[in-house]
C-alpha cells in the first residue's frame, strides 16, 4: 500500500513538473505582435485616431502588445513624413508601437532620415521582386507566373539578401513560398539557402519574424537561426481589429526552446 501511495505521489510530482515546464515559457516570452495592420483610409487622420483607440482597447483585452505596421507609398517626402509623425503621436497616446513596413526598395528616398529615426522599428519582407524579364512578381497573388522553380528560388534568395542588407529591424514573412510551391517547402528551403539568409540577418542585426498567419519559418529554420545567434519577433500580419493571434508563434518558440533573451524588443517604453 505504501509503495502504491509513493508511486502515486511520484506520478503527481512528475505531472506537475511537466506542466510547470510547459507553462513557464509563456510567462517569459514577449507577448507582442509586432506585425499588425489596421483597416482604415491611411491618409484620414480623424479616422486613424478612432482606429488606433480601438486597437489599444483590443490590445488590452487580448493581453498582447501591438506594433502597428504602417505602409505609406506616396512619392512626396513631406507628405510621408507628415503621415508618419501623425501616427507616431497616435501610437504614443494609445500605448502602441509604431512601425513602418517598407515594400519599395527606394524607401530610403521617400522618407526623411530624421522621421525614420523616430519610428520604433522598420520591417520588410521580400515578396515583391522582378522576374528575369523585369516584370514585378507579387508572390502571394494566386496564379502569379513564377517560371522555372529553381531559377525562381535563386532570384528569390538574391532578393531576400538585398532586403536583409537594408537598414531594417525585422525580416517579415521569412521563408514565405507561393501557394504553388508551399508543399515543397522542406525540399526548396535547403540548409544552404537557410544558412545564407540566417547569416545575412545576423550580420545586419535583423530580427526574424515567427509569423502566425503563414506558420513560417519551420522549426528546423528557427533552431538553426537560434544556434547561430539570431533574434526573433512574433507577428501575425493580420489586418483589422479581429485578429492579432500569435498563439502559433508562441507555441513554435516554445518548441524550439526560445526565451525572452532571443527576442528583439523595441526600445521605447509604452
Amino acid at each position: 500500500m505504501k509503495f502504491l501511495l509513493k508511486s502515486f505521489v511520484l506520478i503527481l510530482v512528475v505531472l506537475f513538473l511537466n506542466s510547470y515546464k510547459r507553462d513557464l515559457p509563456d510567462a517569459d516570452l514577449p507577448k507582442m505582435d509586432l506585425h499588425y495592420h489596421l483597416n482604415y483610409e491611411g491618409q484620414s487622420l480623424a479616422n486613424a485616431a478612432l482606429v488606433y483607440e480601438k486597437a489599444a482597447a483590443f490590445s488590452k483585452e487580448k493581453g498582447v502588445i501591438l506594433g502597428i505596421a504602417e505602409e505609406f507609398v506616396n512619392n512626396d517626402i513631406k507628405i510621408n513624413d507628415s503621415l508618419v509623425i501623425d501616427r507616431i503621436k497616435l501610437a504614443s497616446k494609445n500605448k502602441l508601437y509604431l512601425a513602418l513596413q517598407v515594400s519599395r526598395r527606394d524607401w530610403l528616398s521617400i522618407f526623411s532620415k530624421e522621421v525614420l529615426n523616430k519610428v520604433d522599428y522598420i520591417l520588410a519582407d521580400a515578396m515583391i521582386f522582378p522576374n528575369k524579364n523585369g516584370k514585378m512578381l507579387y508572390i502571394w497573388v494566386a496564379g502569379m507566373p513564377l517560371g522555372e522553380t529553381q531559377e525562381f528560388m535563386e532570384r528569390y534568395i538574391a532578393h531576400n539578401l538585398k532586403v536583409l542588407a537594408e537598414p531594417i529591424n525585422i525580416w517579415a514573412n521569412p521563408t514565405y513560398l507561393p501557394d504553388a510551391l508551399y508543399t515543397r517547402y522542406d525540399e526548396l528551403w535547403t540548409n544552404v539557402r537557410m544558412k545564407s539568409l540566417i547569416d545575412a540577418a545576423i550580420k545586419n542585426n535583423v530580427a526574424i519574424e515567427i509569423n502566425s498567419i503563414f506558420k513560417i519559418p519551420n522549426a528546423k529554420f528557427i533552431k538553426m537561426a537560434k544556434a547561430a545567434g539570431a533574434k526573433f519577433t512574433f507577428g501575425s500580419n493580420t489586418h483589422g481589429l479581429g485578429a492579432g493571434d500569435i498563439n502559433w508563434s508562441i507555441n513554435m518558440a516554445k518548441e524550439c526552446g526560445l526565451t525572452r533573451a532571443d527576442f528583439f524588443i523595441p526600445k521605447r517604453k509604452l
